[in-house]
């Protein structure tokens, strides 16, 4: 209560958090569904036993939300609170790929000369500026992400970015250079992976547990990991579109 402002302990609260820790440190395959009203404080409730039996089991607490806006507010507004209750609490987010600026496209974009290091994407017209006013805004997120104002992700920079100009500053799976890069050390996306490595807490979305189930191993193993689906009455829905696979059949037309 010193520490939270306006915090009110509820007997509702107590209850949750009480059942969370007593299933997190249960016996390993366990699962509670819990169904909450408004002000609650369901966060908090599955994040404070969630952080404990975490610490004492040596595990990575992984929290999925239904939405990358809840899951900015659980990492940028809820975490940071108990932060002033743990100050060493190490937590970060996980976001998918294309929700990073890729630092090779954006030293091309924000350019007008080539260096050794990125010539041959300066000679992609595709990482090549529309105009000066592009050219001079993706020059302002540089300076922005040299200078560790910005942290890479499109969500948390106030510099208007059009789809368009997103689509060619981030990058996917298959065009990334990996380790190859000039700017892996560096590279946002990367740095955040390295910071999953060693954090307490993961902050997810469902659409990316889903992708890290198929593809990439961004979360740690589900040994490793206690995992919380935070509205997780979306999770059906997320998994079949994270999933599902379509083809368009069509018969072919034969002459008589």
């Amino acid at each position: 209560q010193e520490q939270i402002p306006d915090f009110i302990p509820r007997a509702p609260q107590r209850q949750m958090i009480a059942d969370v820790a007593k299933t997190l440190a249960g016996e390993e395959g366990r699962h509670l569904a819990i169904e909450a009203p408004t002000g609650v404080g369901k966060t908090l409730s599955y994040l404070i036993p969630g952080i404990a039996i975490a610490r004492e089991e040596q595990k990575t607490l992984v929290v999925s939300t239904a939405n990358v806006a809840l899951q900015d507010q659980i990492y940028s507004k809820d975490l940071p609170l108990l932060k002033k209750i743990i100050p060493d609490l190490k937590f970060t987010a996980a976001f998918g790929r294309g929700r990073y600026v890729c630092p090779r496209n954006l030293t091309a974009l924000a350019s007008t000369e080539p260096t050794q290091q990125d010539l041959l994407a300066f000679l992609d017209d595709e990482l090549t500026p529309n105009n000066q006013e592009e050219q001079k805004r993706c020059a302002k997120l540089k300076g922005d992400l040299d200078t560790y104002k910005w942290d890479g992700l499109r969500d948390h920079t106030d510099i208007a970015i059009d789809d368009d100009l997103w689509r060619r500053l981030s990058t996917d799976k298959a065009s990334c250079l990996n380790r190859n890069c000039y700017y892996y050390r560096e590279c946002p996306f990367f740095v955040a992976r390295r910071e999953i490595q060693e954090a307490e807490v993961v902050v997810a979305n469902h659409a990316l547990v889903m992708a890290a189930m198929e593809s990439e191993a961004v979360l740690p193993d589900p040994k490793n990991l206690l995992l919380v689906l935070d509205e997780g009455h979306h999770l059906p829905d997320v998994a079949r579109d994270a999933l599902e696979m379509s083809a368009e059949i069509t018969a072919p037309w034969y002459r008589l």
